[in-house]
């Protein structure tokens, strides 16, 4: 077979609906007349992002449900810029569907570098790509990446004990410091910030994903910071600066979410003028006929301190997630949140009050967790309450943030007690290195919070790693891969599941 030639373009991300495409194309040198894409007769004109001629996004509309295309990229010449290549819309919301198969893992971010102290910061970009080719040689129909996409935090790697190792030996490998007082793209930050980006996404991707519609979300290192409280720094909400790199990360490299007839317009992240019409970039939805709908919603960038009516994402995405959740207008229904349910590892940012006591080194309830706020708790319960209230569909969260495996299903949460238990799955994360788990950063080996009651299938466990989920009317199976160092890159070719994890309709 003739192997597919990515010519001139650096990646391709794609994303489907049953009626449209949305694609994110990098080249490698800044064109300077508009590219197309030939979709199948049609010609679509690029709409360029960013100021340099690199960055292209194409947006095509009136496509027919569960249809494969053939796409081809030229230049305004008309000269090829890569292959040609398939990809497939899904079926129409109330068309029957009997399978779809996902890849998700979550924390794909960070860049190579010498060890600090003897220990790794994120996994080598040769193992991570090896695991994403194992996750693709699954042949998934979709990707969920959620969260963490970039790592480049700037104010909280300088209150960290490593803050002259990212100094010297990191941060001047991809150009001059970023200036936090002024856009990602202004001319004193555009070479660096896209050096970065370059690196972390399309040098992992390319454009191994040109077939595959994929969602990613965005957590808190997409917003150029770790969740931190303390007297010194807040993150979050965050800063300005913070917020338009993730937007413009987005523009650039990866698509926004579609719309969908169950998504109001008026959500938070639909309000951009530089999104494509009717596009959201934080609350999403894969709705794939009648057989299975997800909702995405990135849990970091509006939360708020607003005491016992504190909330971790606005009233009005709330407000959403529990009428999709109630509505059961599908076979299967998958919460796919950013921030983790049931576990916590005592940092601010967790759904929970737990926190890590320093003298025992164990999570405790008994003292107070700074800038942690009880809303966040109330509009947790809400959201899980909501999951176990079903009545046709086993409740199942598949999420991200966590640098560990783990699974299992939740019976109480505070004083909710449910007889139809909450499966709740931490899928695997593709590139967090030996300071990013949390044993190593936090000190604490991560836990279901003291709030939850969880019979535990698979403990967190520290290791890199992706899940296959397979979809059926009758159930979700979910096969957990695990990888990590000394292991040898060459054994992920082979690496098979150390979990299969099954929930029945």
């Amino acid at each position: 077979m003739k192997r597919w030639d990515q010519g001139r373009v650096a990646h391709i991300i794609p994303t489907s609906s049953h009626a449209r495409f949305l694609i994110k194309v990098s080249v490698t040198e800044a064109l300077t007349a508009t590219p197309y894409l030939a979709v199948n007769e049609r010609k679509i004109a690029g709409s360029q992002r960013g100021p340099s001629g690199r960055f292209w996004r194409f947006d095509v509309e009136g496509l027919e449900p569960a249809t494969q295309y053939e796409l081809r990229l030229f230049d305004a010449g008309g000269a090829p810029l890569c292959d040609p290549w398939p990809l497939r819309t899904f079926p129409r919301p109330d068309a029957a569907a009997e399978r779809l198969r996902i890849l998700a893992y979550t924390c794909p971010g960070g860049f190579d570098g010498p060890p600090f102290q003897g220990k790794t910061f994120w996994l080598d970009m040769d193992a991570r790509r090896a695991l994403l080719a194992r996750g693709l040689s699954f042949e998934p129909d979709v990707v969920i990446s959620n969260g963490d996409q970039i790592y480049w935090d700037l104010k909280t790697v300088l209150n960290k004990p490593f803050a002259k190792y990212f100094q010297e030996q990191v941060w001047p490998q991809f150009g001059d410091p970023l200036d936090v007082g002024v856009p990602m793209l202004h001319p004193r930050n555009i070479a660096t910030f896209t050096a970065v980006c370059d690196y972390q996404i399309a040098g992992l991707y390319g454009a191994s994903l040109r077939s595959i519609p994929s969602f990613f979300l965005t957590d808190d290192h997409d917003l150029f910071e770790n969740d931190e409280f303390t007297a010194g720094i807040a993150s979050l909400p965050p800063d300005t600066y913070g917020t338009l790199g993730a937007e413009q990360t987005q523009d650039l490299y990866y698509p926004e979410f579609l719309p969908d007839a169950n998504r109001p317009a008026w959500l938070p992240g639909g309000d951009k003028a530089w999104t494509a019409p009717g596009c959201n970039f934080t609350f999403g939805t894969l709705r794939y006929g009648t057989l299975l709908e997800v909702v995405l919603y990135d849990c970091r960038r509006y939360v708020n301190y607003k005491g016992n009516q504190a909330t971790i994402i606005p009233k009005w995405a709330e407000d959403w997630l529990l009428s999709r959740t109630l509505a059961e207008d599908t076979a299967q229904f998958i919460h796919a949140p950013s921030l983790p349910f049931a576990y916590s590892s005592g940092k601010l940012g967790d759904w929970y009050p737990d926190l890590l006591d320093a003298e025992s080194g164990q999570l405790v309830l008994y003292e107070a967790k700074p800038g942690w706020q009880r809303g966040w708790l109330h509009q947790h319960q809400r959201l899980i309450g909501a999951l176990a209230a079903q009545k046709q569909r086993a409740p199942l969260l598949v999420q991200g943030d966590f640098h560990a495996s783990g699974a299992g299903a939740v019976h109480r949460s505070g004083e909710l007690k449910f007889d139809r238990h909450v499966h709740v799955v931490t899928g695997g994360t593709l590139a967090s290195g030996d300071i990013a788990f949390p044993s190593c950063f936090r000190g604490v080996d991560s836990k279901p919070s003291q709030l939850i009651g969880m019979d535990e299938v698979l403990a967190p466990t520290e290791k890199n790693g992706f899940s296959i989920i397979d979809v059926t009317p009758e159930k979700i199976s979910i096969r957990m891969f695990a990888w990590r160092p000394p292991e040898s890159v060459e054994a992920i070719a082979h690496l098979e599941p150390m979990l299969v994890y099954e929930v029945a309709r």
